[in-house]
């Protein structure tokens, strides 16, 4: 049979603890729980969100996904997954029913219709993927294996015996006779049916305006008594038949395939996250596949923007501004500033996204991109004070500092936010250097977003990345953001309109 394992991992070892993962310490600050529970919402697999935990560090493994990625954006390739995904969740569901019932011979009847839709499901697959032609490498493989396994004596056995066990139980016919409170069961042999007569004569009182009198059943999972000891006298005079259907049942406990399993599950990963795309993509923004490389100065983005605020923005019918962000030569750390409510935070996260979706192989939220993977993403945010660690706001920021300059490389990406804001502007000043001083000296790249303009010019690697206002009124923001020289101009004066002390206001007060 052929060789496939996953459609997520060239080395498919690397899952193999996947359910216990957690979600990594950026998650919060970026806003990418909130992402990835969008992302997943709905899915039939709870623990789908697992795969979004585990990002990757090989530029291979990540062009492997950016293939299937591509494969699934056409429609011809996409709806047959789409089907057997639903096909499998039906067999899923059935396989459960089957799991709780009580009665055994109800529980193997259940068996036998979860055994018939895996059936159905892998069969309608291999004949889709024999008419399309992937060009993934992945797909191609499962493709491939599908191939295999269909024509295989395994799969071939399985169709055989639940065709078998089918065609038997459908020439059970039995008749049941009720007599006050005696229920007979015995085999039919031609006797004549009166429920038809019987339902003939009264069709003559009916009235379209009668009222109905009939009580609705519910439709309970398990058998009530009565029909529990039906089936159990249809299994007497049918004896053959059932032994048959445990027999089958016996021999096929594990039919299902693990390969075909575990594609089921991972190709989700791929589904759930295109149809979130399509939501936004509709909406005319863009996202790309980005280019992976190995150097930092090369790292760029075109019209990137935070994906959590685009799905809020969606629903609340706003538009959403994009930004431009890149570096080059020794430049490995971006200090934003710039007016307060203007959009710096965003940014700040937009880049700790784009470089995290790009690790997960993962279309970005940008035209064009060009990124590095990562080995962590580390965020520095606020954190309310609390009272169990004895320790105050600026105590609690530099131990959480130190803990992450203690374990980032080179090769770690580090977003701070509005770091040390609760100490004096000097302190803030000396220890905001401090930290980018060592964030520089490992050469790793780092977002650091401040309301201190001395930061943006400390260093050649530090870019300076303003946000801007508008020309006419400095009080309104743009939520654009440039690469020059940092000189809160324009916050000083959006901050003297907004306190009447500009020139012109000061004219007429003092005039008058």
């Amino acid at each position: 049979m052929a060789a496939f394992r996953s459609i997520l991992f060239t080395d498919p070892d690397a899952a193999n603890d996947i359910d216990d993962l957690t979600a990594p310490d950026c998650f919060a600050d970026l806003y990418l729980d909130q992402i990835i529970n969008d992302v997943v919402q709905g899915n039939a697999d709870e623990r789908l969100d697992r795969y979004f935990y585990l990002p990757l560090h090989d530029a291979s493994a990540v062009i492997y996904r950016h293939e299937v990625f591509r494969d699934l954006e056409r429609d011809e390739v996409r709806a047959p997954m789409e089907a057997f995904v639903v096909g499998m969740r039906t067999m899923r569901q059935r396989l459960d029913r089957s799991g709780r019932l009580w009665h055994p011979l109800q529980r193997q009847g259940w068996f036998v219709y979860a055994v018939q839709e895996f059936c159905d499901t892998v069969a309608a697959l291999g004949d889709e993927l024999g008419r399309i032609t992937p060009s993934s490498r992945g797909l191609r493989e499962f493709a491939d294996y599908v191939a295999s396994y269909v024509s295989g004596d395994r799969f071939r056995t399985l169709v055989a015996g639940i065709g078998d066990v089918q065609a038997e139980l459908r020439k059970i016919r039995y008749m049941v006779h009720i007599e006050g409170l005696k229920v007979h069961v015995d085999r039919y042999d031609g006797q004549p049916d009166y429920s038809l007569d019987i339902a003939a004569t009264f069709d003559r009182f009916a009235s379209e305006t009668a009222k109905d009198y009939r009580v609705r059943m519910k439709d309970f999972p398990d058998m009530n008594h009565v029909e529990e000891q039906i089936l159990q006298c249809v299994a007497r005079l049918y004896p053959e038949q059932f032994k048959r259907l445990d027999a089958f049942c016996t021999q096929h406990r594990t039919y299902l395939d693990a390969t075909i399993s575990r594609f089921d599950r991972e190709v989700n990963f791929y589904l759930s996250y295109l149809a979130f795309v399509r939501r936004f993509t509709d909406a005319g923004l863009r996202f790309s596949y980005p280019s992976i490389t190995d150097d930092p100065s090369s790292i760029r983005a075109d019209d990137a923007f935070d994906l959590a605020l685009a799905a809020k923005a969606a629903k609340d019918g706003n538009t959403m501004v994009c930004n431009d962000f890149h570096l080059t030569g020794p430049e490995r750390v971006f200090v934003i500033t710039g007016p307060n409510q203007g959009g710096k935070t965003t940014l700040a996260r937009t880049i700790g996204q784009l470089a995290y979706l790009a690790a997960l192989g993962c279309p970005v939220p940008a035209s064009q991109a060009t990124l590095t993977l990562p080995d962590d993403i580390h965020t520095h945010f606020e954190r309310q004070e609390t009272l169990a660690t004895l320790h105050g706001k600026l105590d609690n920021e530099l131990v959480r500092i130190h803990d992450i300059l203690s374990r980032a490389t080179p090769a770690t990406i580090i977003v701070m936010n509005e770091s040390f804001a609760s100490t004096t502007v000097d302190d803030s000043l000396q220890i905001g250097a401090e930290v980018l001083g060592r964030i520089i000296a490992l050469g790793c790249v780092a977002v650091y977003v401040t309301f201190l303009d001395e930061l943006a010019s400390l260093h050649r690697a530090c870019v300076s990345m303003v946000g801007e206002v508008e020309h006419d009124d400095p009080t309104k923001r743009t939520f654009k953001f440039t690469r020059r020289p940092a000189d809160g101009l324009a916050y000083a004066a959006a901050l003297a309109d907004k306190y009447r002390l500009a020139r012109d206001a000061l004219v007429r007060r003092i005039g008058q």
